[in-house]
This record gives C-alpha cells, structure tokens and sequence, in this order.
C-alpha cells in the first residue's frame, strides 16, 4: 500500500536560505571536494593493456595502466585479459596460476615462506595428450577474481599488499617481502616418435602487483587546533602525560604535556596531582600515506617563575641549534613472527618541525573553553608531520607472520634530558593508500 508524503505547509518554521559560496559577513571554515560516485554503466578503470610475450606464448591483461610495465590489481578485482598462442594445433592443456607468497628472513626467525595465494585454473583440455591433432583455440578469454583473505595458523587475514623492505639491524641485514606471479602453462603433444620425451611445455611467468586501495573514513583538517576547537573539538583527541625533572636541583617543578590529536589510542590521561603537558592529535587516527596531520603540544605549569625559568632556557641562544624541548617524529614498525618467535625492525618515516605558539590564557579543554578556573602558565607549539620517504611507500597491515604499524612519536629532544628524566610516547596510526 502507497501512502501520499506528508505535507509540511502546517509548520511555521522557515527553512533555511543557504547557498553554495559565501555571502558578505560569512566565512568558509571547511572545505573539502566530493568524491563523485561513477555514473550507473560507466567504466572507471584504466583503459590500457600489459602485454607479456615469451615462447610464441603471449598474455594479454586488461584494465592497465597505459605503457605499465608491471599489472596492477586491487581489492575485489579480477584478473582477467587474453592469452594468444602461436601454434594451438598440438595444445592438450592450458593451465594458468595465480601465486604469491610471503618470505622472511630474520636473525631470530631464519627464513620463513608463507603462501597467501595459490590458485589453478584450466583454460583448455583436449583430454587426450596423445591426440595428434587439438580443437584448441589461438585466443582464449579468461578471468580470475583475487580473493579478499588469506589463512595462516588458523587465523583469516586481509591479502597484503605487494611489498619489499630491507632491513637492517646490529650488523646484520634482513628482509621481508610479498609477492605474486602470473603463470601460464601450454601442454603440448608430441609425436608418436618422441612421446617417451615427455610432454612439451611452454610457459610465461611474470610478476603482478597487488595494491589494495583504501580511504580515511573523513579527511585530515588543514587548519590548527586553535582555529577548529570551538567549532569542531570532537575532531581532536587530548593525551595528557607528566613532565618530571631530572633533579631538585633545576629548580623546575613537576610540569604537564598535553598533546592533542586526531584520535588515536584510548591513552588515560594522568590522574595524579602533577601539572601535566598535553598532546593533541587528529581524532580520526587513519591517514593517507601523503597526509599532512597536525598536532599541537601544551606544557602546563602552577608557578610562573618555573615556566619562565623553561621558556628562557628553550629560547635561549645556547640551545639554538639543538631544536625546541620536544621531538615529533613518525616511525615504522616491521615485526615478523615465525614459530613463535618476535623480531622487530625500527625505521624513520619522517621529522616534524615545531613551530612556538603565543602562551593561553589557561589550559586547553576540548570543551572548546580555556580553563581559567586556577592560573596556569603554558608554552604552545604546533606543527604537522608527514612521511619523508620519496619511494613508495606500502601502507600499513598485518599479515600475521608480518605486522606494519606506523606511530607518531613524541619525546623529549636530547638538548632537555638533563632537565627530565626520560620521556618517549608512541601513538600508534593507521596509515591507508589514498587520502
């Protein structure tokens, strides 16, 4: 049964004026394009073809990059082109496999191969290797969809993506990599003469890459802390940490960091009565892997001579070349696992430069509101932090026997140890292909 819509001409509320661009006394805050969905029937893979020619064996892969010369496939796709044979007329079996495989190697672990695709498929057989004659065709259409998972240890994880480091540690130099390969095998007869050769076969193996795509749920804000708190806190996440002098001696009292970021780990902030600093960072925790992410960084302090004391030490000239009082920096994580035993590898993706920010009047709440409620003193800074690399870059997954994770690490800079004791926060992020 169809009801009519329900008639709104009883409400006395206007509804909105709101228009596309800005009128006078208003202000864009946030912009960012739609991604446009493809039109019902329109085809937005690439157009091109990879070819592959060896042994009067050629392989035709559609929906490539034009003059690629490794195919690509991602999530959910098929593989699928044209295989073309030269002389078909003695062909008994085709057979076309998709493989790929993960291998480690490792000082604790040694060598290690994981196989995450192993797929056969038939394209042709004549059923008769003896047949002197085949109905096989010189062009033969195929396509093969890639599984989205993989087993290993009984548990199920995502396909990992096409990757290659090489890792080195305490004198020793290890590596840990994905690959899959394309292979297509011709069976063909031989005479009568020459059977007890064995049957002919011909193959044309290659390498295919695997890089799935994925998206942050939201993008990244381009704008501060303080320019989007009022508007947008939920966007923020607060961690709360202490700051201990190293010695009595400093004349330094106990002081508070606060980061504030995009969110990321469910980090307790600290409950005891210290002064804390602060950490902020973008709530949404996953990133694109070209993604500029900012942070903003507040120490809180009680007493305004130990705050000052701070301030002239960070601005003084003697520390100049030695940076601000904390680093921020990213930094990648390789663990492989193997039969129980753990080895982990450790390498930067990129530095983070610090830029000072005027003091607050009181301390940052993601209420939008600067406590005022007791005077505390607070030195600001800001920034944002990419990844340096210029080569590709694989995003992050785990894979069971291989784990990637990426963190934003937070630290004192060597020029204020002697005023701290030691402080290394890692905050572990997601990072994705695209952004």
């Amino acid at each position: 049964m169809s009801l009519p819509p329900p008639s709104y001409e009883s409400f006395d509320v206007l509804i909105p004026d709101y228009s596309f661009e800005p009128r006078a006394g208003e202000e864009r805050l946030e912009y960012q394009r739609a991604r446009q969905p493809p039109v019902q029937g329109e085809d937005v893979r690439p157009t091109g073809v990879f070819v592959n020619q060896k042994d009067g064996v050629t392989v035709v892969l559609n929906y490539q990059q034009d003059k690629s010369t490794t195919p690509v496939f991602g999530r959910r796709s098929n593989v699928e082109g044209t295989l073309l044979i030269d002389a078909p007329e003695s062909v008994s079996k085709i057979t076309i496999k998709l493989t790929g495989s993960i291998e480690t190697v490792s000082p604790s672990t040694g060598l290690t191969l994981v196989n995450v695709l192993d797929q056969t498929h038939t394209l042709f057989d004549s059923g008769d290797d003896m047949a002197p004659q085949s109905d096989c065709s010189s062009s033969l259409t195929f396509s093969y969809p890639l599984p989205g998972t993989f087993k290993h240890n009984d548990q199920e994880y995502l396909l990992p993506p096409s990757y290659y480091v090489l890792l080195g540690g305490q004198g020793q130099t290890y590596y840990a990599k994905c690959t899959y390969t394309f292979s297509a095998m011709i069976s063909k007869t031989r005479s009568r003469r020459t059977a007890f050769l064995g049957k002919n076969k011909k193959y044309n193996t290659f390498v295919f890459e695997f890089l799935p795509r994925l998206r942050p749920p939201r993008p990244v804000l381009k704008r501060s802390l303080l320019s989007t708190i009022k508007e947008c806190p939920e966007e923020w996440r607060q961690i709360s940490y202490q700051l201990i002098p190293r010695s009595k001696k400093s004349n330094l009292e106990p002081l508070t960091c606060q980061v504030f970021l995009f969110d990321l780990l469910d980090s307790e902030p600290s409950t005891n009565n210290y002064p804390a600093h602060q950490f902020f960072l973008p709530s949404i925790g996953v990133f694109g892997i070209r993604d500029s992410i900012p942070f903003h960084i507040q120490i809180i302090g009680s007493h305004i001579d130990s705050l000052a004391k701070l301030r002239t030490i960070t601005d003084n000239n003697i520390y100049e070349n030695s940076g601000p009082l904390f680093r921020v920096h990213f930094l990648r994580q390789v663990e492989i696992n193997s039969n129980g035993n753990k080895s982990a590898v450790h390498f930067p993706l990129g530095e983070a430069k610090l830029l000072p920010v005027p003091p607050l009047e009181g301390a940052i709440s993601l209420s939008g509101q600067v406590q005022q409620e007791q005077r505390q003193e607070n030195i600001n800074w800001e920034g944002v932090i990419c990844c340096g690399l210029e080569e590709k870059l694989a995003p992050s997954f785990n894979a069971g026997i291989v784990v990637i994770t990426d963190f934003i690490i937070l630290e004192l800079s060597k020029s204020s140890m002697s005023l701290f004791q030691p402080f290394k926060h890692g905050h572990a992020v997601r990072l994705v292909s695209d952004s």
